[in-house]
């Protein structure tokens, strides 16, 4: 049967009928007819007709903020909220679970039997959009379906504005209920923003203000930090609004310092907001950061500070390499360090270093440096001019090699984005089968309590095989048996075609059972040819990193502990190049010049020596080459190019060490190595160049200006923002005759830094600016800003704030069977069309006969006097459908 959405409509045809009556029985019956009833379908249509599904239900879409501003016991609420959902539905009702912080995503679809999911999905929590979240929960709802939506959040939107979306689900029928999520506490107080400098000089005193803002007035201690440490602290008097807070300060050192301005008080009502934080630039001479085997001073540093730059030198474990302190150099030099020895992290910073905020880095070679030294498949590797893979045309010897890996219950823990300990250890396996080659052979065992073969020893011809076998490793239960897994390995390894054999034990350094006894064991596989390695995940500190150190030293071999499972594809990879032994060459060779040699300067390259050994690399695409050694192999001795913002240079011989050759005592060894990394240092903009980067609410301004004699650096910029999320490429708009900007916006609390590329080449770097906290936090100055959003949310869809749980599947529960609209509009224009033709047939019946000409009088002479045409009966105006053919033929009988 039929029903109508609104049934009150109807009632429109009475009044539209009374108005038009006269206009529509003027026409003729059959026309008449068709106005009626398409009136009557228009009223009908006003009305929303449709047939009852059959199918009884509601559902219930339950929308959680996951936002950073809703308190850490919302989700217990949110549990609490869904179990008592489940507990009431009735026969035919679904609940479903969407959370949303900048983005939404279905956590529970709509069911029946609602269970909570394993874990809420990964959003971003630094803002809160209600739009979308409503938007989302909408399209849960089947078209017809009776739902409601309940909102569970603290009210506090960041995104667009909600009330369309409400709007919207109010047509459809669908309201919109809150539950509210209020935080306890009176009062705010908030560090609203630090103002601070952006650059200042070496010794330079600068003054800086944090401006404090509270609902009333208070007492409360104020601390002052900077890079971590407190450097003052006392008690201050506050005052109900905003107040002003001074500091003084000096700074010695050149980077990039942190400051954070601490105001707590207790039950505060947003604590995440007592804390704000700010940076600024030291800016001095330009500095190179030479890093050094043991941090000692050698010839190549003692060559760079004689030619006047001004040089730190240091070891790998203590080298300054985090972000902040990099901005305080203008070149980097690796000097035949290994990449285990630099700090967590460092080689991804020293890669956005060059590319992204135009550095400069060297990288000389050694025994200890390039592929044997763990830079292969690292970020450095890729902003450098030369690729470290191992060729086959290079090795001279095969290898068996046997792969133990740790399958034990802890490989199961998550490290990052859902990948487990597990996934990164099959993913290092991976990266030392690509290491290997056709003539070498490989078998992989997983151990826990028991060994289980995955990849018996086998020729590597189809690599694809094995490293699909090698995905497919999943965690098991226990602990790793180790002597288990070197028994099993030496019986892979046992009918292996090759001479040199190696094993590669993989373990937890905290969870390693089992040594058995490899004391004895262990050495006779050595004698047998066999040698075994050790990677620990963990610390030399761990429980059983003794017993593990003491193996790979029995086993003539090295052990390496990884404490970020994120290095697990660089630790294998280097270990297997140390073993197939073919990323050194250890004889002396001589060099030749490159013409290319001349684009990094007046490089003085005659009579270049040669060197006593260098390091196995091979040149990018793209990358320039300077000196080749005169070898059949033709390596790229010193190799450079422009990398993002930055530049990189490589010299794959060893600087100062046992292979350094007659390059030790030559005559141009100061002019070669300091033109070098003058040239990768770059340049300085001129002083006709400005940028600044501003923060204006949520948004960062990027904006260039030049003098009017520079204008054309603003030829060709480019520019890059790196903020907490990494960087970002932004693109300058002309917005005056000498000035750019770029907009951009700041979305996760932490620091923003800006580089700038100019026509020229020279790299202009940006005061830095930071989000002092998350812009959830906020402080807003009405405290009843977000229940006065979830009330106008409620009061536009026709729902409630904090409504009892029995009104929560409230209202009808019978669906609707819909008639598309599209249906509907196909009829009326059918009818339309119908209505068209019955006029035109009308018209073409009724058309008087085609009336003769008379023939026109003869001219007269003189002048004559016109008659005023005879003037056509007027015809009532016809507003109707047909009205356009019925004007028509009156002004073709006028004719």
């Amino acid at each position: 049967m039929i029903q109508f959405v609104h049934p009150e409509a109807l009632l429109l045809a009475l009044p539209v009928l009374a108005a038009y009556r006269i206009w529509i029985w003027r026409g003729r019956p059959f026309v008449s007819a068709l106005r009626v009833l398409l009136l009557a379908l228009v009223v009908v249509l006003i009305a929303e007709p449709y047939l009852q599904s059959g199918i009884e239900g509601r559902d219930l879409i339950i929308v959680a903020d996951r936002s950073r501003s809703v308190p850490i016991q919302a989700t217990q609420r949110v549990e609490e909220i869904a179990d008592f959902a489940a507990s009431r539905v009735q026969p035919g009702d679904r609940v479903a679970l969407v959370s949303f912080g900048r983005d939404a995503a279905v956590e529970v679809a709509p069911t029946e039997s609602f269970r909570f999911g394993a874990e809420p999905p990964t959003l971003d929590p630094d803002a809160t959009d209600f739009a979308q979240a409503i938007d989302r929960a909408l399209s849960l709802i089947p078209p017809g379906r009776r739902g409601s939506i309940l909102l569970v959040t603290d009210g506090e939107n960041t995104g667009a504005d909600p009330v369309p979306s409400a709007r919207a689900a109010l047509r459809r029928g669908i309201r919109i209920d809150a539950i509210a999520l209020r935080r306890d506490g009176a009062s705010d107080l908030a560090v609203e923003e630090i103002g601070m400098p952006g650059e200042v000089g070496v010794g330079e005193p600068f003054q800086f203000s944090a401006w404090v803002r509270t609902d009333r007035p208070q007492r409360a201690p104020v601390r002052l930090l900077r890079d971590g440490e407190v450097i003052a602290e006392g008690i201050r008097e506050f005052r109900a609004g905003l107040n002003r807070v001074v500091f003084r300060d000096r700074l010695g050192d050149q980077g990039i310092h942190r400051y954070a301005v601490d105001v707590r008080v207790e039950g505060d009502r947003v604590p995440e907001n007592d804390r704000a934080q700010a940076v600024v630039r030291v800016v001095g001479a330009d500095r190179v950061l030479c890093i050094t085997p043991g941090g000692r001073s050698d010839r190549l540093t003692e060559a760079l500070r004689a030619s006047g730059l001004d040089v730190v030198v240091t070891d790998g474990p203590s080298a300054p390499l985090s972000d902040a302190a990099l901005d305080g150099f203008r070149a980097v030099v690796l000097e035949n360090v290994p990449a285990e020895d630099l700090p967590p992290g460092a080689l991804s910073r020293l890669a956005s270093y060059v590319r992204d905020h135009g550095g400069g880095l060297f990288v000389t070679g050694g025994q200890a440096s390039f592929g044997v030294g763990g830079y292969y498949r690292t970020e450095v590797e890729r902003v450098l001019p030369v690729t470290m893979e191992v060729r086959q045309e290079q090795r001279k010897f095969a290898l068996a090699m046997a792969v133990v890996l740790d399958r034990s219950g802890s490989m199961a823990a998550g490290v990052a984005s859902g990948v487990t300990k597990m996934d990164l250890a099959n993913l290092g396996t991976i990266a030392a089968v690509e290491v290997l080659g056709p003539m070498d052979e490989i078998a992989v065992i997983a151990v826990d309590s028991h060994p289980h073969v995955i990849v018996p020893l086998t020729e590597l011809t189809a690599p694809k095989g094995v490293i699909s076998k090698v995905r497919k490793i999943e965690s098991g239960g226990g602990g790793i048996f180790t002597y288990t897994g070197l028994l099993a390995a030496a019986r892979e390894l046992r009918d292996a075609k090759a001479l040199t054999k190696h094993i590669v034990i993989f373990a937890d350094a905290a969870d390693a059972e089992e040594p058995g006894d490899y004391k004895d064991f262990v050495p006779k596989l050595v004698q047998a040819g066999v040698t075994v390695s050790v990677i620990g995940l963990g610390s030399d500190t761990d429980s059983d990193a003794d017993f593990l150190k003491d193996l790979a030293k029995v086993g003539e071999s090295s052990c390496t502990f990884v404490s970020d499972p994120v290095d697990l594809p660089r630790v294998f990879a280097q270990q297997t190049i140390e073993v197939v032994r073919s990323s050194f060459v250890e004889q002396p060779v001589g060099a030749r010049i490159v013409p290319d040699i001349l684009a990094v300067g007046e490089l003085s390259a005659a009579g270049f020596p040669g060197v006593g050994g260098y390091s196995v690399a091979y040149l990018e695409a793209g990358a320039s080459v300077g000196l080749q050694t005169d070898d059949e192999t033709g390596a790229p001795l010193f190799s450079f190019w422009q990398h993002g913002l930055g530049r990189s240079a490589a010299f794959l011989g060893e600087v100062d060490g046992e292979f350094s050759g007659a390059l030790g005592s030559w005559g141009g060894y100061t002019d070669f190595f300091t033109t070098i990394v003058r040239w990768i240092s770059g340049s300085r903009a001129s002083g006709a160049v400005f940028a600044d980067l501003r923060r204006r609410g949520h948004r960062a301004v990027l904006s260039v200006e030049v003098d009017a004699d520079a204008e054309a650096e603003l030829g060709q910029l480019e520019a890059v923002v790196v903020g907490p999320d990494g960087p970002e490429r932004v693109w300058l708009q002309r917005v005056g005759a000498r000035r750019l900007e770029a907009t951009l916006p700041l979305e996760s609390e932490g620091v923003y830094r800006a580089a700038v590329q100019l026509t020229s080449g020279a790299v202009l770097r940006v005061p830095p600016i930071t989000l002092p906290y998350s812009p959830e936090f906020e402080p807003r100055p009405d405290p009843d800003h977000g229940m006065r959003t979830l009330e106008r949310l409620c009061e536009v869809s026709e729902g409630r704030v904090d409504p009892p749980v029995e009104e929560w599947f409230r209202g009808r529960r019978d669906s609707i069977g819909v008639l598309f609209l599209g249906t509907w509009v196909a009829i009326l224009a059918l009818l339309l069309l119908l209505s068209e033709i019955a006029v035109r047939r009308l018209d073409l019946r009724l058309r008087p006969a085609r009336a003769v000409a008379a023939p026109s009088p003869p001219p007269s002479e003189g002048p004559t006097q016109t008659a005023p045409p005879e003037e056509a009966p007027s015809e009532p105006e016809d507003t109707g459908i047909a009205s356009v053919f019925d004007r028509a033929k009156t002004r073709r009988r006028r004719l």
